[in-house]
């Protein structure tokens, strides 16, 4: 699997290679798992967070012959249409795909000197990382143009950040610990609000960017990574629930 072909030779190549991107889970172990069977090669590949009801119609529409999706537990596999494989990735996904430790997110952002911030089963919840300067303003229109959009702001009392954690959870002792770490804004999925008294306390700026607006982006992610491997895989990504 080391080299570049089109497309994968089938569907138990494309889980193998979605496996070695992303290993196992830290926290349960679970690696990609073939949800639906298919014996054929895979040419056309769909990229989806989870079910929903129109999803039988698409994967029909579009041709597909395989479909990887982050929650695959309300799958309705008899739905489908015949011959259309299905593969699987949750944990794995949100921990080196999403607001964690990620080093293709840190690369996008332009954070460099990276340190691991927080701990859960012996994988960092996220990371702490240095960048150009810019006012808050400045970087939430950044994150805008990386993510589409921002979901709330909870502004801070820096004047110019240099040094960002991008966190998948938040809770009163990770904003310390980013502050500690010389962090003055704090990127999350959502804001908690149990986290709210240390931000206060540290004057720390905190950006949420919404938790499927997240996925998605990790989700482009994948897209881009699988057709590094397979240049001729046509790759489509479901649209957003209306």
């Amino acid at each position: 699997m080391g080299g570049k072909s089109l497309h994968p030779a089938g569907l138990d190549e494309l889980a193998g290679h979605i496996d070695q991107l992303l290993g196992a889970s830290a926290e349960t172990g679970e690696r990609t798992r073939i949800v639906a069977a298919r014996e054929q090669p895979v040419c056309r590949l769909g990229l989806a967070l989870e079910p929903w009801a129109g999803l039988a119609e698409w994967g029909s529409t579009e041709r597909l012959d395989a479909l990887f999706l982050h929650r695959h537990w309300r799958l309705d596999t008899v739905a489908l249409p015949l011959g259309l494989g299905v593969v699987a990735n949750h944990a794995p996904f949100d921990e080196r795909l999403g607001l964690g430790f990620n080093r293709h997110l840190a690369q996008v952002l332009g954070l460099e000197a990276l340190a691991p911030l927080g701990e859960r089963a012996g994988q960092p919840l996220g990371m702490v990382g240095s960048m150009a300067p810019l006012s808050p303003r400045e970087l939430v229109q950044s994150l805008e143009q990386h993510f589409g959009a921002v979901e709330d702001v909870v502004p801070g009392g820096a004047e110019r950040v240099e040094r960002i954690a991008v966190v998948r959870a938040m809770n009163d002792a990770l904003v310390r610990e980013a502050a500690g770490l010389g962090a003055t804004a704090y990127v999350t999925g959502q804001l908690r609000v149990p986290a709210r008294q240390a931000l206060e306390d540290t004057g720390m700026c905190a950006i949420a960017l919404g938790h499927a607006r997240s996925e998605r982006w990790g989700l482009g992610l994948l897209e881009r990574l699988l057709r590094e491997r397979w240049p001729g895989l046509h790759i489509l990504v479901a649209p957003p629930p209306h």
